[in-house]
């Protein structure tokens, strides 16, 4: 009984939640996403990092995209630099040949970009135009904690 009520309680932690949204954004530790219209965010925390997925404005089943945020991403930003901003290095993330989203990286802090919105080519660098990693972008992510 006693290991049926943790299991549970377990379960109850790591079930995914409404991320706190203010600013019309939420933070993502490394960087400030700004919200599309209609969209939603959940959030789901690990033990040192937190696993942002965004849903569409059709619903629970329009999962267009999500970010990773902590220090030990499932992927390395072995390919070509998408972009640099504030400090920031955005690569293309590939394994066995195949393209798995953008790594963020600034110092030991990462963001894992993945999902259906990216294609992996140079036009999903207009997709970060609503990623801030500036100063302003981690001073939205102070007020949201």
């Amino acid at each position: 009984m006693l290991i049926a009520l943790m299991l549970g309680a377990a379960t109850l932690v790591d079930a995914a939640t409404q991320a706190p949204i203010h600013d019309d954004g939420t933070c993502a530790g490394l960087s400030w996403v700004t919200l599309a219209p209609g969209e939603k965010a959940f959030v789901e925390r690990g033990p040192d990092f937190n696993v942002l997925r965004f849903e569409g404005p059709a619903g629970p089943n329009d999962h267009w995209w999500g970010v990773y945020s902590g220090n030990f991403a499932q992927v390395r930003g072995n390919g070509p630099i998408l972009l640099e901003v504030d400090g920031v290095v955005v690569r293309r993330a590939t394994e066995n040949g195949q393209f798995r989203g953008y790594l963020a990286q600034k110092g030991n802090w990462q963001n894992h970009f993945f999902g259906s919105v990216f294609n992996g080519t140079d036009a999903d660098k207009s997709f970060f135009a609503r990623v801030d990693f500036s100063p302003r972008g981690q001073a939205l992510c102070t007020k949201a904690g």
